[in-house]
C-alpha cells in the first residue's frame, strides 16, 4: 500500500472515531422536559408532563418505551399520552424537540407517529393547532410539519420534507431533532436528521384559511408520543428511547454534541443504582446500522467503550469520560462499517468487561 492511500485511509477511520470538534453542550438551562424511561416509568424527569398509557400494546421495557401491534389486528392501537396544557408549547418563543428511536421495521405501514403536540381537530384535521413528526409516510420520506391558526383543512402545513433518506422506518437507530425558529414573526421550521440539517422552510400565514403558523399558537390540547396525526391514521410500532423538549431552536453544534454523545441517560430517579459494574448485550442484535449499548456503573467512575473488529483492530471510540452512577445508555451508528461481527469493550479503570454484537446488511 503506497503513503497516499495510507494517508487517505487514515484520514476516513479519524472521521468515524473523532467527534464533531465545532460540537457544543446545550447544557440543561433550556431543557424543559425529557423521558428517558430509564427508571422503568414514562415520567417527565425534568418537568412535571408525566406519561399516561393508553392501549393495553404499551410498556417500558429495558429503558425504552415500546409499543408492539395487536395481536389480532396486526396494527399498533396503542399510545402514551402527555398533558399538552403542562407542556405549554405556546408559552415559548422558540422550541426544539429531541428524539432517539428505533421502529418496527415491519408494522408501521401508514402515516406513522413519533410525537404529535397540539390539537388534531378533533381526528378531522380542520382546525388542527399542532406540529408533529411523521417517520413514515405514504409518499416515502418523513416529515415535520407544523400549521396553527385553527385552520381549515390540511392544505395549510408548513414542514421540512426529508427526501434524501425517506422514511425512518427501518429497523435502526434514528437521532431526529426538529425546530421551531423564532426568525421573524413567523419563524422558521428545522429538521436534523443523525446530526445533519435536512432542511428549513418558513412558517407562513394565509388570513382565507386561517392560517397563522406561529409556536404560540400551538393549542395546548394534547401531547402524544408513538400515535398518529389524524383519525385515520395508525399508531407507530417501535422503541422509543429518549424524547428531550428545549425551549430554544438548538443551533447546528448543539444537535451535533447531542449526536456525538448517543443515548445517555443518567441516574434512576428512583434512586435505585446498581450494585455493580456490568456491560449489557447491545439491542437491537444483529443490527443495521444502529444499536444502543447500555451499562451499569455503582459509583461515580471513568468509562471507556471502545468498538473492535475480530482481528483486533479498534474502529471506533463511543466514550471516554468520567459518568455518574446510575444506567446509562449510548447509541452506535455502524453505517462506516462493513457487515461481520464485533467486540464491543467498556474499561472503568480497574475491570474490562466485553461482548460480541452482529452487524447485518
Amino acid at each position: 500500500m503506497n503513503n497516499k492511500l495510507r494517508y487517505i485511509l487514515f484520514f476516513v477511520l479519524m472521521l468515524v472515531i473523532i467527534p464533531n470538534s465545532n460540537a457544543q453542550d446545550p447544557g440543561t438551562e433550556n431543557l424543559k422536559h425529557l423521558w428517558t424511561f430509564n427508571d422503568g416509568t414514562a415520567n417527565d424527569q425534568v418537568g412535571d408532563a408525566h406519561g399516561e398509557f393508553n392501549g393495553v400494546n404499551i410498556f417500558v421495557e429495558a429503558g425504552d418505551l415500546v409499543t408492539v401491534p395487536d395481536a389480532g389486528t396486526l396494527l399498533a392501537n396503542s399510545w402514551l399520552d402527555v398533558p399538552g396544557d403542562i407542556l405549554d408549547l405556546g408559552s415559548y418563543t422558540e422550541v426544539s424537540v429531541v428524539a432517539w428511536f428505533t421502529p418496527d421495521a415491519v408494522n408501521n405501514t401508514n402515516w406513522n407517529t413519533i410525537w404529535f403536540f397540539g390539537d388534531d381537530g378533533a381526528g378531522t384535521g380542520t382546525g388542527s393547532d399542532g406540529m408533529a413528526l411523521q417517520a413514515r409516510r405514504n409518499d416515502n420520506h418523513a416529515r415535520f410539519w407544523f400549521t396553527s391558526g385553527s385552520p381549515q383543512g390540511y392544505n395549510t402545513e408548513d414542514g421540512v420534507n426529508d427526501d434524501v433518506n425517506g422514511n425512518y422506518n427501518n429497523d435502526q437507530l434514528y437521532f431526529v431533532v426538529c425546530n421551531v425558529t423564532a426568525n421573524g414573526v413567523q419563524g422558521e421550521l428545522e429538521m436534523y436528521y443523525d446530526g445533519l440539517l435536512v432542511g428549513t422552510t418558513p412558517m407562513l400565514s394565509d388570513a382565507g384559511t386561517g392560517k397563522d403558523n406561529r409556536i404560540e399558537k400551538i393549542s395546548p390540547n394534547f401531547g402524544r408520543f408513538a400515535h398518529s396525526t389524524y383519525a385515520a391514521d395508525i399508531p407507530w410500532a417501535g422503541r422509543i428511547h429518549e424524547i428531550a423538549i428545549y425551549d430554544k431552536a438548538l443551533s447546528v453544534d448543539e444537535v451535533a454534541f447531542l449526536f456525538d454523545k448517543g443515548v445517555v441517560s443518567v441516574e434512576d430517579q428512583n434512586g435505585q443504582l446498581p450494585e455493580t459494574f456490568s456491560l449489557l448485550q447491545n439491542y437491537p442484535n444483529p443490527f443495521n446500522p444502529g444499536t444502543r449499548i447500555s451499562f451499569d456503573l455503582p459509583k461515580e467512575s471513568p468509562v471507556k467503550i471502545k468498538i473492535y473488529d475480530m482481528l483486533g483492530k479498534e474502529v471506533a471510540v463511543l466514550l471516554d469520560e468520567v459518568k455518574p452512577a446510575g444506567r446509562h445508555n449510548i447509541g452506535f451508528d455502524g453505517s462506516k462499517l462493513s457487515s461481520g461481527v464485533y467486540i464491543y469493550k467498556m474499561d472503568t479503570g480497574n475491570q474490562v468487561f466485553s461482548k460480541k454484537m452482529i452487524l447485518l446488511r
